[in-house]
Formats: structure tokens, sequence, C-alpha cells
């Protein structure tokens, strides 16, 4: 750990998942090591997935890679040992958006350099040649408008830039008015019109020396390069040319090749050329979440740790109106939640459809499945969000299969989203709010104080035969409409897990200010939010699927 392999801010979080063997202690005894180790977990592109060590391994099932690119794998060799390849996408597209914007922002108004300046002990005066260039107005150019290419968009879109971008397909009409980009079908149009240029493309055999003489000869001799994508992607030796005549005026580079360049390389002796060490990820919170992510793609065995211990599981219960359902959806937008796995059953109607959290379309073609976990890994937070209905002869089935992966998941506590018909409520409980709580005895003694501080009532037992009077019939348990409510509080209960339900009182119909209101008592309860808004609701940021009434067609990953 640390060095070159795993910052060691993060073991913590791999020592919930893993029994972890370093490299290094493996090379002593790889006899004894190799057959122990199911996944392989590469940092930094190490430790190198060569056939010399995959031989090594021959209980390997999955091979997973901290970060994006994948193209330093060989994958078909990889997926012919029976062996998977995952990597961490989406939950690195902020950050290195944001790191595109900062090399923009540094190159342009010659940050570096006036840092040297002011700490230099030499200096006593600004030289006015120290003169950046505008970047408020100009033109950006976007080669590669995938998730990180659209969010350095959107970040553009704040410095009023003219946004023109080249990608394989054409964004929709409403992802291009989102941010104000026009496409350029032609790179040469674009690479003619831009006063910044920035890679944003995965390496392939199609991209690699995608920018080489002819291209940069077609750019402004005023327009800078920025390369967050991969070395290879640029020509090096075009590119010394380039900006050492003038072709360019100026290049900032996080990616080169090789990493690092040699000493003595060109490039790092140019005065018009800013380079950091491939860092576009490289922040705790963006690190923190690939290696949950990383971590948590994996199913557990019995012999496994935990795969959330100490995580909070807020789930819906699949009931009237789908209120849990539609709360859960504002949890995962709203969060920007990272989809960290399935749960694969057989008790669910089986669905699939389009990504309902989009914010383009790239994402909207993801296929998703009818259960499906999240993650937000700094909130210690996990949800499962369940999409399709119960098959009505296995509700038992998937009681017993939920109860049984929130005990080996090591979840601190479950919070079931659920829902009840109101015009069934027995007359005690038309009193106070619509809302209902039940809890399970092992959390009550970690909640009952907070319980108590918010003053939400109990769901209240009813008489076994309503209207009738017997001193001897037990009060029982009704949630009428409430699905596998009832039935997984009670083998919770059995079973002595951690569980608590939150439920409304409603009815079908337009179900949104419910989903809405039990949101913002869990928000209550948990604190998820610190927002000081006036009006409740506007903290949470609601799903694009909720504007699809009648879906988003067929999802092209189907075939």
């Amino acid at each position: 750990m640390g060095g070159e392999g795993f910052h060691e801010d993060v073991v913590d979080i791999l020592k919930q998942h893993f029994h972890l063997i370093c490299l290094k202690e493996f090379l002593k005894n790889p006899v004894l090591h190799g057959p122990k180790i199911q996944a392989m977990l590469m940092w930094n592109y190490s430790p190198a997935a060569e056939p010399s060590l995959l031989s090594c391994l021959p209980s390997l099932k999955v091979v997973a890679n901290g970060g994006v690119g994948i193209d330093h794998l060989d994958v078909p060799y990889i997926n012919s040992l029976g062996v998977k390849v995952a990597n961490t996408p989406g939950v690195v597209s902020d950050a290195t958006a944001d790191m595109a914007m900062a090399l923009l922002l540094a190159s342009a108004r010659m940050v570096v350099e006036g840092h040297l300046i002011s700490v230099d002990s030499k200096t006593t005066h600004v030289p006015q040649s120290l003169m950046g260039v505008e970047v408020t107005g100009s033109t950006l150019g976007i080669i590669g408008m995938g998730h990180i290419g659209y969010k350095v968009a959107q970040r553009s879109k704040g410095f009023n830039m003219r946004i023109l971008y080249h990608n394989r397909n054409r964004r929709s009409v409403e992802d291009e008015q989102a941010v104000g980009a026009s496409y350029c079908e032609k790179l040469d149009n674009l690479l003619n019109e831009s006063d910044f240029v920035v890679l944003v493309v995965n390496l392939t055999p199609e991209t690699t020396g995608l920018i080489s003489h002819r291209e940069l000869s077609l750019m402004k001799p005023t327009a800078t390069l920025i390369n967050v994508s991969r070395g290879l992607v640029v020509d090096q030796d075009a590119l010394v040319k380039a900006l050492k005549s003038g072709t360019i005026r100026a290049a900032a580079l996080d990616v080169t090749h090789p990493e690092p360049l040699p000493r003595d390389h060109p490039l790092l002796s140019l005065p018009n050329v800013l380079i950091t060490p491939h860092t576009g990820t490289n922040t705790h919170a963006t690190i923190r979440k690939m290696v949950h992510l990383m971590s948590t793609m994996f199913i557990s065995s019995q012999s496994s740790p935990a795969a959330f211990k100490g995580f909070t599981l807020v789930m819906p219960a699949v009931a009237v109106g789908n209120v849990g359902q539609l709360a859960v959806d504002l949890l995962v937008s709203t969060l920007n939640m990272s989809r960290a796995g399935y749960f694969h059953t057989d008790c669910l109607i089986p669905m699939a459809g389009n990504n309902p959290y989009a914010s383009c379309k790239e994402d909207a073609e993801e296929l998703h499945t009818p259960a499906e976990v999240y993650t937000a890994a700094e909130l210690k937070l996990a949800v499962l969000q369940i999409r399709a209905p119960i098959i009505q002869t296995r509700s038992k089935k998937f009681r017993q299969q939920l109860v049984s992966w929130i005990k080996a998941s090591g979840f601190s506590r479950t919070v079931v989203l659920s829902s009840s018909h109101s015009y069934q409520r027995d007359d005690q409980q038309l009193q106070g709010t619509p809302l209902r709580y039940l809890i399970t005895p092992s959390l009550l003694t970690a909640s009952a104080d907070a319980l108590k501080e918010l003053g939400w009532r109990e769901m209240e037992r009813i008489p076994a035969f309503p209207g009738v009077k017997d001193a001897d019939a037990e009060p029982r348990l009704c949630i009428p409409g409430g699905g596998i409510t009832k039935g997984l509080y009670t083998d919770s209960c059995d079973e002595d897990l951690p569980l608590a339900v939150l439920l409304l009182f409603c009815s079908e119909g337009d179900n949104i200010p419910d989903a809405f209101a039990l949101v913002n008592h869990l928000n209550d309860w948990l604190h998820l939010l610190d927002s000081q808004s006036q009006e409740p609701n506007s903290k949470w940021t609601v799903p694009t699927s909720w504007s699809l009434l009648f879906g988003s067609g067929i999802p092209p990953a189907l075939f």
C-alpha cells in the first residue's frame, strides 16, 4: 500500500471487503498465496496483468481496474481464462472534468509562471510581459463527448464559452441545448475554430496518434491543446515541433507517454507546456468512491468480510403508489449515487430498461435491471432500488433472500420505505400525520432517543376482529397495500436484524408529493442533506425518468 499502489487513506475500505495480499507479499511465496486469490485489484497499472502472473492465480475470477481506461489490459486474453474485467466508470467523471478546466485556466492565465515569479527571491517587480489569454467568451472544442466530455461542457458553459464537439455519435438535441454545444461532424472544422481543444477520448487503435502533424497544423497559432485522456492519443514528437515553431500557443497535459517522461524529454524543457502527473482523479473523495466501487462489485462469500460493514441500507417495499421507489429515486439522483451491482433473484418479474438517472443520451442507453444497489461511500449509505413487482408465490422466498443478503453484507441498519392504503386506516390511525414507523428491538436501543426527538408515531396494532370487543384477542399489525413490509419486518424481528420501516398512508394517483414527504422524513432522521432551503422539496433532484410518462424506447443493449 502507498507508493505506487493504493493510497493509505483507502486501505480501510479494502479491509472491510477483502483479505488483502499485497504484491510484495505474494511474490515471496506465490505457491502459497496464488490459489487463494479470487480478485486482483489494479491501481496505477499495477500489478500488471501479465500471463506470468495470471498463470499463478488459478482461482482468479475478476481483474478490477481503478479508473475508466482498460487499454493497458489484454481483455480477450484475460476473458479466455474465464476471468472478467471490471473498471470504475462514472465516479471519476467530475474530478477529471475539473482537472481539464484547471489545466485550461492555468495555461491560459499563466498561473504556474506567475507563481514562480511571485516566490522567486530575486523578484522585485512583476514583468508586464506576463500576459495570458481570455477564457470567457472563447471557443472550446471537445474531442470525445462522453461522460467526462459532457461534464467539461457543463463547466465551460459557466465561462460563456462557445462549445464545439466532435464525437463518434452525435448527442441528442436536448443534450446539446442543455450546454449550448454544437456538433462538428468533421474534426478538421473543430480544430480550425477552437481557441482551446480538450481531448477526452478512450485510447483505441482509432484514437492512437489522433492528434499529429496534420491536426496540429489546422489549429490556430493562438490555440491551446489540453489532454486528459491518454498520452498516446497525441503524437508527442509532432507536439514538440508545433510548440517550438509556434504552430500552436501552448499545451496542458495531465497524461503523457510514458509516465513519467524521461527526464531529458524535450517537452519538459518547453516554456509553453504545463504537465501534471496523471492526477485527474486524485481527490480524496473520488479515490474513495473508486475503491469502494471496486470493492462492492464483488459478491462476498461467507468466508469474506461483510461487503457493506457499517453502512446504512435504504430500500423500498413494492407497495401502494410506488411511494418507496419514488423516494429512493430522489436519493439516488440527488446524492449522485454510484451503481455498485445487481441483486439477482428469480422472485421479481424479469424486466430491463434504460438508465432512470441518465443526465445525457449516452447514459440513458445503459441497461438497468429490476433490482440494483447504489452507494454513496462518503455517507456510508447504500440503497437497493426495486423496480419490478414480486412474483406472488415467491414473496416468502424473496424476503428470505433479502434477510440473508442484509445479514451477510454487514449493514449497521436497514430502513424500509413503504406505504399503506389510506382508505383502510383504523379509527385510531386517523389521528396525527400520515407517517408511521416500525422498528425491530435490535435497532430500538440505538435509535430510541432520535425517534423520541422526531416525535413520530409508531404503527398502531389494530383489533384482530374490528368492531368486536374481545379482551383475549391480541391486537395485530395490519399494513394493507404494503406488499412485503409486514413480512419483512416480522422476519427481521425473528432474525434480530436492526431494521426500521417508515410508512405513509396514501392513495393511488399522483404519489410524487408522498415521495417527497417520505424522503424528507428520512432526511430528518439520517441527515443526508444539510440544505437550509425554505422549500423542503427543492433540495431534492428529480431524476429524468420522472418526465418519461410512457418510457424512453427499447434499450439497444437488449440486442
